[in-house]
């Protein structure tokens, strides 16, 4: 029976090789498609979820309340972690851990950069990492120990076993011991790194960080087993309420926890209460892979009821000799599920060639090998379910007609057929339309946020580390790198101008309320500062040469200004961590991080005396990278020993939009797939109508219609769906990327026009596929359509 199910199958499938084709090729597209998406969410969320004690493992981010406003962020006190250990019985283990920054290391005769963490002595108790050399429990009992991944220990060692013992030079200046090698996790671990350094280290280099008022570094706990969060948390609340010394009561600031298996997609913030981050983008993504299967699904469905309507009376036939119902639906599903295993198949074909471009696309590495026995379960059921769907309608509609019904008038399957295509239809382009319109708009977000005047040049300035030493100065290499002929400006900052996080209240200016709460920013600046990056001084003066041995001035930005409510600032006094001063020069405002968030209030100070640090030195556009490299020879004059590393500033910028730009070339594809697959089956739903009324074109040719008449005759039907389609559409279309723009402090206006023309595109593609079969039909010659009459 079974053999004989399979043979009839695929004689029709045979037999119908257009609309098989078009079957296959249309399910395949979308099953692909959304297999690639479900690689990549899968990823997503997966990510952070290995460490072996997940699940009482959290992250401290902090709240602070001013007169009804919540702000709230993961910068949190350095000493933290230490008071939280002691006072907090359930609190097993706690850690502190800074930013990612970019150290240079030396051993014999090689010198490379290397990128990663500060963490104290608890971290490798809370986290979990494979440890390759070397004992992790006393990996971090002395300053002078150093951690570092497998790659590091290849580039400088050899070999994981040859590191440990080995002594290597941090900074040029300071002898370390490597104590343990660990595996990097490269597919699911967020806080990559090729060291992790002991925080004595960390607090050495950062004077401000000792002082627990300052925030500027992360802090993680571990809990004990079975402890109970909520009491935890009530214990956090107010905790640093005993050492600060401004609080008030319209000022507080409270501690709370965020499981640290969230804080990867979950780390955006609105009114001190987290809403998203990361998790939108997977949840956009999820939605667009449900949506082009679906829109794949609705395909062969159509095409599917389409062409078994040719087939009632061979229903007929077989219900008159005997056939049952349930055979009858056998027969269909089985048909419908034999062309979807065959669309998987080619589906996964599909896959395995494209995943190398999407890796490159997406930054990832994702591979089909590494797809849990679940996942493929799962592949195997929206196969089947898929099959189900899409042979659903043929099996039960088309078998429950009685026999007289279908010989004497097939009109009433034909009328049901027909309502079911067109809502059908109609759904389709209106996720066509959400797909397309979403598109539209995230590239216009990301166009302004590339073009957005940021109140600095951030084209042609060169940013590269500089670690000066007694003999090789930075004001050496600023004389020196002055006198290229491409160079204009040089200065030098403690930071990266758009790295700044650690934030601080120790501020003091005229008129200041006592109740005062505002964090500020704060970072050091040489001379030029304001020319070499690009940026306006609105009054006042930028640091001179002149007073470049002068600490005691200060530059504020914009908001710093409004904040302190200064008319005539300049000339002010002003203090900061007890250093006083007077304000010389307000800044126009420039990002500190990216444009999800406002710009912070900011107090520059003189850092010409700095002799490491961050290098910018804008360069003319001609001849730019023969710039770069008479600035590369300098600088391995000076420094032989340190590899020279640069990079642009607009390139820089973008990369800290790394995940738009993914997300937006991610959805451009996916949406002209969802396009491609909607007019593949709209081509071959006019392929069937066309050859419903090929008679009636005919005698309608015969009477003296032209062929431009029966084309929109054709046309008209496909395209009032086409366009109730795209009215259903828009309205789904802006509420989705509205709430997907409010996660932007700065953001576009909901660009209506984007609307219009998703719109006309849809219905020019539209237009495109129908009219081309439609004129083909109409230039049929009727004596072959009549001539059977």
């Amino acid at each position: 029976m079974l053999k004989n199910y399979l043979k009839i199958a695929w004689r029709n499938i045979v037999n119908n090789k257009v609309f098989s084709l078009l079957n296959t090729i249309g399910l395949a597209t979308g099953l692909s498609c959304s297999l690639l998406i479900y690689l990549w969410v899968s990823d997503e969320l997966a990510m952070d979820k290995y460490h072996e004690n997940i699940d009482r493992l959290y992250s401290v981010y902090q709240k602070q309340i001013f007169e009804g406003r919540v702000d709230a962020l993961y910068a949190t006190p350095a000493p933290l972690y230490r008071e939280l250990k002691n006072k907090i019985p359930e609190i097993e283990q706690a850690t502190p851990a800074s930013w990612k920054s970019t150290k240079t290391f030396a051993y014999e005769n090689k010198t490379f950069k290397q990128e990663g963490y500060f963490v104290g002595e608890d971290y490798f108790n809370i986290f979990s990492y494979n440890i390759l050399a070397g004992t992790i429990a006393t990996a971090m009992d002395s300053p002078d120990d150093l951690v570092i991944s497998e790659q590091m220990a290849q580039k400088f060692f050899g070999s994981a076993t040859n590191a440990i013992g080995k002594s290597i030079i941090y900074e040029n200046s300071r002898p370390l011991t490597v104590s343990a090698v660990f595996k990097e996790v490269n597919s699911s671990n967020s806080k990559k790194s090729d060291f992790f350094l002991h925080w004595d280290i960390f607090l050495e280099e950062n004077g401000w960080a000792p002082d627990i008022t300052n925030s500027g570094s992360l802090t993680f706990l571990l809990l004990k087993e079975n402890s109970d969060v909520v009491t935890v948390k009530d214990k956090l609340k107010d905790f640093l309420t005993p050492y600060r010394t401004q609080e008030d009561a319209n000022f507080t600031v409270e501690l709370e926890l965020q499981p640290f298996g969230e804080t990867y997609l979950n780390s955006h913030f609105e009114n001190g209460i987290i809403s998203g981050g990361r998790i939108e983008n997977v949840r956009i993504f999820g939605f667009i892979a449900f949506f082009v299967l679906l829109i794949a699904c609705i395909n062969f469905m159509n095409l599917a009821s389409a062409s078994s309507l040719k087939r009632a009376k061979e229903v007929g036939v077989r219900k008159s000799l005997g056939a049952k119902k349930g055979s009858l639906v056998s027969q269909f599903l089985g048909e419908a599920l034999l062309l979807t295993l065959l669309s998987t198949f080619l589906a996964l074909i599909l896959v395995t060639l494209l995943l190398p471009l999407f890796n490159e696309l997406s930054g990832k590495n994702l591979s089909l090998l590494e797809l849990s026995p679940i996942s493929w379960l799962g592949i195997l059921g929206i196969t089947l379910l898929t099959g189900v769907v899409s042979g659903s309608y043929p099996s039960f509609v088309l078998s429950s007609f009685s026999t007289i019904d279908i010989f004497k008038n097939n009109s009433k399957a034909n009328a049901s057929s027909q309502w079911i295509r067109k809502g059908l239809v109609v759904f389709q382009f209106a996720l066509t339309i959400v797909l397309i319109s979403g598109m539209l708009i995230t590239s216009r977000q990301i166009h302004f946020i590339q073009h957005q005047d940021l109140g600095f040049d951030r084209h042609n300035v060169v940013l590269f580390i500089f670690q000066g030493d007694s003999t090789h100065s930075y004001a050496s290499l600023k004389e020196r790198a002055l006198k290229l002929p491409g160079v204009e400006s040089v200065s030098i900052t403690d930071a990266g101008p758009m790295q700044i996080s650690n934030g601080f209240d120790d501020v003091v200016w005229a008129g200041k309320p006592a109740d005062d709460p505002t964090i500020f920013m704060s970072m050091a600046v040489g001379s030029n500062f304001s020319k070499a990056w690009g940026t306006e001084i609105l009054l006042g003066s930028d640091f001179s040469d002149i007073t470049a041995a002068d600490d005691s001035g200060y530059i504020i930005n914009e908001t710093a200004l409004k904040i302190m409510g200064l008319k005539d600032p300049i000339g002010q006094p002003l203090a900061m961590w007890g250093r006083e001063g007077q304000i010389v020069g307000v800044m126009k405002d420039f990002p500190l991080n990216t444009l999800k968030s406002t710009i912070p209030p900011l107090i520059i100070r003189n850092g010409e005396q700095l002799n490491r640090g961050a290098v910018l030195a804008r360069i003319r556009p001609e001849n730019a990278m023969q710039t770069v490299e008479a600035l590369q020879e300098l600088y391995t004059e000076m420094l032989p020993e340190i590899p020279f590393e640069y990079v642009f500033s607009d390139a820089w910028y973008n990369d800290m939009y790394k995940s738009e730009n993914v997300f937006f070339k991610l959805s451009q594809y996916f949406s002209l797939i969802a396009i491609f697959i909607s007019c593949l089956g709209l081509f071959g739903l006019v392929i069937f109508s066309a050859q419903q009324r090929v008679k009636e074109i005919g005698i309608r040719k015969v009477l003296g219609a032209s062929v431009q008449k029966i084309t929109s005759l054709l046309i008209n039907d496909f395209l009032k769906l086409v366009v109730l389609g795209i009215t259903i559409g828009f309205p789904i279309a802006w509420y989705i990327m509205d709430k997907w723009l409010t996660s932007y402090e700065y953001r576009i206006e909901m660009p209506w026009w984007t609307f219009g023309l998703s719109g006309t595109l849809v219905v020019a593609l539209a237009l495109l596929t129908v009219g081309f079969k439609s004129v083909s039909a109409a230039m049929e010659n009727p004596v072959k359509s009549l001539r059977t009459e």
